[in-house]
C-alpha cells in the first residue's frame, strides 16, 4: 500500500531538508540540557509544516492526514521524541478541536497564529488525579455571569509552561458536564512549573498548571457548554492516531539501526549478522514493524473515510503499535549489547522516548477496554438482530 501523492513526495522532500538544517545538528545539545526549543516552533510555522492537514484559510495547505503522516515520519529521524511530541502536542491535540467547533472568530485568534507557529498551544485534560478517567476532572469554571472563575490545577500537560494558550477542560456540571475553555495563559491567577523528573522525552516541555481565582471570558468558551466531555473523547482519536503513526515510524528506525550496527559489529571474528540467532531476532522485529504499519495506515485510512468514527482500528491501532513498537527498540537495544545501554547510538533514548506512547492517550489497558466493549456490543447487536429476524 503506497498511499503517497506526488505532492505528499515532495513535501517529504522539503521537510527532510528543514529537519536535516534545522532539528538534527542542535539535537544532542537539546537532550543534554533538556530544552524544548521555542524556535523552532516558530520555522516549522513559517515554513508552514504545522497546517498541511488544516484549511488554507486559516493558514494551512488543505491537504490530507496523509501529509500529516509524512512529517510524523520524517520527524522521527531526528530521533529526538520528546521534540517531536512537543510539535504534535501543539498541533494534532488542541488545533483540530478549535478548526471543528470554533467560532470565526476564535479561528482567527487562535487556530491561525498557532498555524503560523507565532503563538504555542497546549491541551489540559490530565490532573493529578484524573488521566484517562477524563469523568474524574475536578478543575472548575464557575459562571460568574459575564466571566468563568477557574480553579484547580492540572498535571503532565506537554507544552505546558510554553503555551501562550490552552484547550482547557473544566467541570461545569455534575457527572459528564465538562466544557473547553480557551484560556490565555497571561491569565492573571495562572502559573506553571515544569516537571522535569522524566524517565525520557527529555525535549519535551512538561508542566503542572495552576489556576487561582482566573477570571475567563465568556466569549473564550470553545462549542456548547456541558459537551467537553464529547469532543474530548472525539478528539483523542486524532491523537491516538498520531501516536501509532509515531510508534511505526520509531520502529522503524530502531529495525534499520539494529541492521546496520550488526552489519559493522564483529564478535568471533565475524560480522554479528552471520549469527542466525541475531538473524532471526531482525526478522521477528520486521514483520512487527509491517505489522504496525499495515494497522496505523489502515487507521488513517479509515480516519479520512469516517473521522472519529474510526475509533474501532484506531484504538487497535494505537494498543498494538505503541507496545511493538517499544518491544522493537527493546530488541534494537540487545542486538547493540553493551552500547545500546549508552546514548552513542541513540537506541538508548529511543528506548525511553517511546516507553510513553504506551501510557499517553490513553493507556494500552484503555485501548483494550474500549476494544472489548465494541466487540461485546457487536454481539448484542447481532443477537438482537436475530430476534427481529
Amino acid at each position: 500500500m503506497n498511499p503517497f501523492t506526488p505532492e505528499h513526495n515532495l513535501l517529504r522532500e522539503s521537510f527532510r531538508k528543514f529537519v536535516e538544517r534545522e532539528i538534527t545538528p542542535h539535537v544532542k545539545y537539546w537532550e543534554e540540557n533538556n530544552i524544548c526549543e521555542r524556535e523552532v516552533f516558530k520555522k516549522m510555522g513559517e515554513e508552514g509544516f504545522f497546517g498541511v492537514s488544516f484549511p488554507e484559510a486559516y493558514g494551512g495547505s488543505g491537504m490530507d492526514m496523509w501529509a500529516a503522516v509524512v512529517v510524523s515520519e520524517e520527524l522521527s529521524k531526528a530521533n529526538v521524541g520528546g521534540l517531536a511530541m512537543s510539535l504534535y502536542a501543539h498541533t494534532y491535540l488542541p488545533l483540530p478541536v478549535i478548526n471543528a467547533i470554533g467560532t470565526e472568530e476564535q479561528k482567527q485568534n487562535y487556530l491561525k497564529p498557532a498555524l503560523k507557529g507565532e503563538k504555542i498551544a497546549a491541551l489540559g485534560i490530565t490532573e493529578p488525579g484524573a488521566g484517562s478517567d477524563v469523568g474524574g476532572i475536578k478543575t472548575t469554571a464557575e459562571d460568574k455571569g459575564d466571566y468563568y472563575l477557574v480553579n484547580g490545577s492540572k498535571m503532565f500537560i506537554t507544552n505546558g509552561t510554553l503555551a501562550d494558550f490552552i484547550v482547557l477542560a473544566v467541570r461545569t456540571g455534575e457527572g459528564h458536564k465538562l466544557s473547553l475553555l480557551l484560556f490565555d495563559t497571561n491569565t492573571e491567577g495562572f502559573s506553571a512549573v515544569p516537571v522535569t523528573n522524566k524517565l525520557g522525552m527529555h525535549t519535551s516541555d512538561t508542566g503542572q498548571l495552576f489556576f487561582e481565582n482566573c477570571k475567563v471570558p465568556k466569549s473564550a468558551l470553545l462549542g456548547e457548554k456541558d459537551f467537553g466531555f464529547y469532543y474530548i473523547m472525539s478528539n483523542f482519536q486524532e491523537e491516538r492516531l498520531i501516536a501509532s503513526v509515531t510508534g511505526t515510524a520509531s520502529a522503524q528506525n530502531n529495525l534499520d539501526r539494529a541492521k546496520q550496527y550488526m552489519h559493522e559489529r564483529e564478535a568471533f571474528g565475524r560480522p554479528i549478522a552471520k549469527f542466525q540467532v541475531l538473524r532471526h531476532k531482525i526478522a521477528q522485529m520486521a514483520i512487527k514493524v509491517e505489522a504496525c504499519r499495515s494497522l496505523s495506515y489502515r487507521a488513517v485510512s479509515e480516519f479520512i473515510e469516517h473521522g472519529p468514527g474510526a475509533y474501532k482500528i484506531i484504538s487497535i491501532a494505537k494498543a498494538y503499535v505503541c507496545e511493538e513498537a517499544f518491544n522493537v527498540a527493546n530488541d534494537a537495544l540487545q542486538i547493540h549489547g553493551g552500547w545500546g545501554y549508552m546514548e552513542d547510538y541513540g537506541v538508548a533514548r529511543s528506548f525511553r522516548d517511546l516507553r510513553l506512547l504506551t501510557v499517553g492517550a490513553g493507556t494500552t489497558e484503555i485501548m483494550h477496554e474500549i476494544i472489548s466493549k465494541i466487540e461485546m456490543d457487536e454481539v448484542r447487536h447481532d443477537k438482537q438482530i436475530a430476534k427481529r429476524g
